[in-house]
């Protein structure tokens, strides 16, 4: 009685192959391997198809689709047809050889084994048939991994592997099988041996592509090692150290993070140094932080009140959260200032109460604020970065009120200039913000720098750029 195991269910067909009965049997179980290397790989298909990114796919989306529906209408139908006739094809067989053996003529025997042989070559045509179906499956997923959904590889592997494991089961019950016939039958045979080795030298280029992908997988994660491990070092030199050297922890990260560009920036990576200086970046893609950014953010005080934060660190939970409330230079100061405390403090959960744009002074108060503070400064301004870009508009370092210089904001003389900047502070805010001099435009210092003026003029004083 044929019996349609594909419409029972997954236990219960587990139950069935694992029961030592004759059917489903071997050439059943590889096509239900198959089957799942199928559903697999169209999962991925699917994904690529509807990604969210099509232009990453778009130069081979007619592959993709057509994948697709070659699995879908074609190959999965055809296997789960072979999955259901090699296990009623093999009942008949066994039938057959128990009818044989239970049997007492002599004539009865000998026509009941040669049809038993008959039979057995039914069940040799069958593995053939789920093979080709298999190598052809191994073939799309090798296209998968290497052109679509690059999160979804595991899955593309998983269909890779299981196809040939399918296609390796099949050779095995093939050379098994031929083993019942003797010198009468071989013509047959040594024809079956034949298209089995050339089954076997496709499987075997099949297995070399399959581990090249696993090669792939485990040569992507050794290129993470320096990174992981030069954030490692510098978390242990510098997190939680007293009086540490801030601005070489900033150089020693930056300088980590250069060197790591590309694997941290996946597309559009940094051509320039400049490029790098992303606090949001660092922290999701080096740290593995989540960093989200939303107009409120309170905090829980003593008297079960609530107080509004520019920033937020959460440690344990790895989670950083920024106020949209404030300008952009301040979010960006901000985000700088958390990303300096997931590295130097130890801290569970941190707050900043002051939506500052500049580094505090040290007379402000908490040590650790402070510390962060002239972290998030270091690392949005590099000190060689903004001596080069000053030195680039100026042409001169320091900076003095001349009448050269002076003539240069649109032909004003020293007297005026001094007018018009009272002091150093107002000078190097002047500076920060500037966007034409010498009779050139240009972006103004604190916007390359994504900082506000001040944090900008802080920054320009400290490095001495200007004597006033």
């Amino acid at each position: 009685m044929e019996i349609d195991f594909l419409e029972r269910s997954v236990n219960d067909l587990m139950n069935r192959l694992g029961a030592g009965n004759a059917h489903p049997g071997s050439g059943s179980a590889a096509a239900f391997q198959g089957m799942v290397s199928a559903k697999m790989i169209s999962t991925v298909l699917t994904l690529t198809a509807n990604s969210k990114s099509p232009h990453l796919y778009a130069h081979c989306i007619k592959e993709i689709l057509d994948y697709q529906e070659h699995i879908e209408n074609r190959i999965y139908p055809a296997l789960a047809e072979l999955f259901q006739k090699d296990s009623d094809q093999f009942e008949i067989t066994i039938a057959t050889r128990k009818e044989r053996d239970e049997a007492t003529e002599d004539a009865d025997i000998n026509y009941l084994r040669r049809r038993a042989l008959e039979e057995l070559k039914v069940c040799i045509i069958i593995p053939f048939d789920i093979a080709e179906l298999c190598a052809e499956l191994a073939e799309i997923a090798s296209f998968v991994f290497d052109n679509c959904v690059k999160k979804a590889r595991g899955d593309s592997q998983v269909g890779l592997s299981g196809a040939l494991s399918a296609l390796a089961g099949c050779i095995s019950i093939i050379r098994l099988n031929v083993l019942s016939f003797n010198s009468d039958e071989y013509n047959y045979t040594k024809a079956v041996v034949n298209e089995v080795n050339n089954l076997e030298k496709l499987y075997q280029e099949l297995s070399a592509v399959a581990d090249s992908k696993i090669k792939i997988l485990q040569e992507e994660f050794q290129a993470k090692i320096p990174l992981f491990e030069g954030i490692t070092v510098l978390l242990s030199k510098y997190r939680g150290i007293k009086n540490s050297n801030i601005e070489q922890c900033v150089r020693d990260l930056q300088n980590l993070i250069w060197n790591n560009r590309s694997l941290i920036w996946k597309k559009n990576i940094p051509q320039n140094a400049l490029e790098i200086l992303k606090p949001e970046a660092i922290l999701k893609q080096v740290l593995g932080y989540d960093c989200f950014f939303s107009e409120q953010y309170g905090v829980p005080t003593a008297d079960d009140g609530i107080i509004e934060v520019a920033g937020v660190i959460d440690q344990p939970n790895k989670l950083v959260a920024i106020s949209t409330v404030y300008p952009k230079e301040v979010q960006n100061f901000t985000a700088a200032h958390e990303l300096a405390h997931a590295i130097l403090h130890q801290n569970p959960i941190l707050h900043r109460d002051n939506p500052l744009d500049r580094p505090r002074q040290k007379a402000e108060g908490n040590p650790t604020e402070y510390e962060a503070d002239k972290f998030a400064a270091y690392f949005l301004m590099p000190k060689k970065i903004v001596e080069e870009a000053f030195f680039r508009i100026f042409d001169t370092i320091p900076f003095k009120i001349d009448e050269n210089t002076a003539f240069k904001f649109g032909g004003k003389t020293a007297s005026n200039l001094r007018d018009e900047c009272r002091n150093k502070r107002e000078l190097t805010k002047k500076l920060a913000t500037l966007e034409l001099y010498n009779g050139k435009f240009f972006v103004s210092l604190s916007k390359t720098f994504g900082v506000s003026a001040t944090a900008m003029a802080i920054r320009i004083e400290e490095l001495g750029l200007v004597d006033y």
